[in-house]
């Protein structure tokens, strides 16, 4: 699982270097991207330290008799992609409510909102969160795998998947066409879709909460499409913490125990 991890810390970098290199816009990274990385690179150090205790969660679960211990119908001895599709419409709807209550219940959005402080977006947005965040993540996780009982491999199919859009949700929206993102964006989470979310205006970021499909957005009515091109006036991060400080990853990890506001 850490091999997996280290792999996409290193394709997200890749793809923030090249949406530096390749933005006609582009500032120069010694002042934008670099200390975006830096404080981006240490929060996600600081989740991976959790995965240990996760993995060794899911190892015991995808033991080879867990599944006839624990779920009540197991999985399995299904196809992994079959695996893969059933663990992504539970834990989709599971990571939904998650996610949605993040931002509702003040005491989960201290730890929610450092993914929030980013002032731009991309793939190495996916992996910024508070590693107690992650952990609460997790252990939604667990609750359809004990309830489903996948083969290891199902899980690893899952995790990659999950992962991977994690990245493609962060992508500067203009790296897709805006007609193949709108074509998208009826069945899953997309760069435009997902750029909505973070913006500094909340009933824009009270919305698109999904994390790969949007069918429960959709449902439950927190499904805001996506304009071709921003509204005047869109900004992205969060006003209650100031750029300069949002780069501060050590300020981000302590950020849960202080005052809300972190303007000052």
């Amino acid at each position: 699982m850490e091999m997996i991890h280290l792999a996409v810390f290193a394709i997200a970098l890749g793809f923030g270097l090249a949406q530096h290199l390749l933005e006609d816009d582009r500032q120069p990274i010694a002042s934008t991207g670099v200390p975006r990385w830096w404080s981006n690179s240490v929060l996600f150090a600081a989740e991976t330290a959790t995965v240990t205790l996760f993995a060794a969660a899911v190892t015991w679960l995808t033991r080879m008799d867990a599944p006839a211990l624990i779920a009540p119908a197991p999985i399995a001895s299904l196809p992994v992609a079959a695996q893969m599709a059933i663990l992504l419409a539970l834990h989709s709807l599971v990571q939904y409510w998650v996610h949605r209550s993040g931002h509702k219940v003040p005491f989960l959005w201290n730890w929610h909102r450092i993914h929030h402080t980013d002032t731009r977006l991309d793939a190495t947005t996916g992996l910024r969160h508070h590693p107690f965040e992650s952990l609460l993540d997790y252990a939604a996780f667990l609750m359809p795998t004990l309830l489903l009982g996948p083969s290891a491999g199902g899980v690893l199919a899952y995790f990659i998947l999950t992962i991977g859009f994690a990245m493609f949700t962060h992508f500067p929206p203009a790296w897709l066409p805006a007609r193949l993102d709108h074509a998208l964006s009826h069945v899953i989470m997309t760069p435009r879709l997902h750029q909505l979310h973070h913006s500094t205006h909340q009933p824009e970021t009270d919305t698109n909460y999904g994390n790969v499909l949007v069918i429960w957005d959709r449902l439950f009515g927190t499904y805001l499409p996506a304009r071709a091109t921003p509204r005047p006036g869109f900004r992205l991060g969060l006003d209650e913490v100031p750029a300069p400080r949002a780069q501060d990853p050590f300020l981000m990890l302590a950020a849960p125990f202080l005052p809300h506001d972190l303007r000052n």
